[in-house]
């Protein structure tokens, strides 16, 4: 081999790829009729028009720590097996796991989500979605039609409920490292061991980063939430946009989930809490029908009682 080649191969990608995704099914909650996807005004006016939804790359969302909430059971299992181990090969692969794991650029992350929640007229998310007087909107997806058509409109995303279950969440953890250490162990003989380590965790921890993205603490739970994930391919940098948020510069990745219809699988939309309740919802009928959907389509109000100060 020569000393520049890498010794990861396509095959080992692929096959921790398989490895990774094998446990998304143990995460599923029964389909649900309807999921709902919470935006501000700018937002609504620019999924109807455009027919795009925009996701939002994890390190880049609300709670800022929240991608860091894997990592971290991570590296606490991690810190575990440093503590019992008593094989010099591994203690090299957990050495160079703990220094990444202790230093790693959560920023750099390449998935991109859109958040939904199953629950139709949330109080906690019209308070993340209605500021200064205005209106948040909830837009109501129909989960079969869109669950059908996302591999036909970006095969490579996921819809997948989140992960708040301490339980499951401990045997994935535990599950991956010990997978990761026989990958490490099968793939040693006739290799650097240091050199091993850090390529083999490079590798495989990019197909961790799945989880950093639906795993979330269990005091989440009441949220009820499910994501589409996708990863940004090489050539989809120039399709960034970007918004300004309170403390960062936010990217967005645009998905076009639209049907064969040329329509979103939207079935209604709920005006949040505000002043002017009734005239927002008049405006929305009007803009469905300037998109290009049917005057069917209702356009009901939040019955929650909040105001914003």
């Amino acid at each position: 081999m020569n000393a520049n080649e890498s010794y990861i191969t396509d095959a080992d990608k692929a096959r921790f790829r398989d490895f990774a995704l094998h446990h998304l099914p143990s995460i599923g909650r029964a389909p649900v009729n309807e999921i709902w996807h919470y935006t501000t005004a700018q937002g609504l006016i620019a999924i109807l028009t455009g027919g795009k939804v925009y996701s939002t790359q994890i390190s880049c969302l609300n709670d800022s720590l929240e991608q860091r909430y894997f990592g971290d059971l991570i590296h606490a299992g991690v810190k575990r097996l440093i503590a019992s181990n008593q094989d010099s090969s591994v203690s090299i692969l957990l050495q160079v796991a703990d220094a990444a794991l202790s230093s790693r650029d959560f920023a750099a992350l390449g998935h991109f989500v859109i958040c939904f929640s199953e629950v139709e007229d949330d109080l906690g998310q019209w308070r993340g979605y209605g500021s200064g007087g205005q209106c948040g909107y909830a837009i109501g997806f129909d989960y079969s039609k869109l669950y059908a058509e996302l591999p036909n409109t970006r095969p490579d995303t996921l819809l997948t409920p989140m992960n708040y279950d301490p339980v499951r969440q401990s045997f994935i953890v535990d599950d991956l490292l010990k997978n990761a250490l026989n990958y490490f162990l099968a793939g040693l003989p006739g290799k650097d061991a240091q050199r091993w380590a850090s390529e083999f965790l490079e590798a495989f921890s990019m197909e961790l980063d799945i989880f950093a993205c639906i795993t979330k603490h269990p005091a989440f739970a009441a949220e009820h939430e499910r994501r589409i994930i996708a990863r940004l391919k090489p050539n989809e940098t120039t399709h960034l946009e970007f918004s300004q948020k309170q403390t960062l510069l936010a990217r967005h990745l645009p998905i076009d989930l639209r049907g064969k219809d040329g329509l979103l699988p939207i079935t209604r939309i709920c005006v949040g809490p505000g002043p002017a309740q009734r005239v927002s919802q008049v405006s929305v009928g009007d803009l469905l029908i300037k998109a290009g959907y049917p005057s069917e389509v209702p356009v009901r109000l939040s019955a929650v009682p909040f105001r914003v100060p």
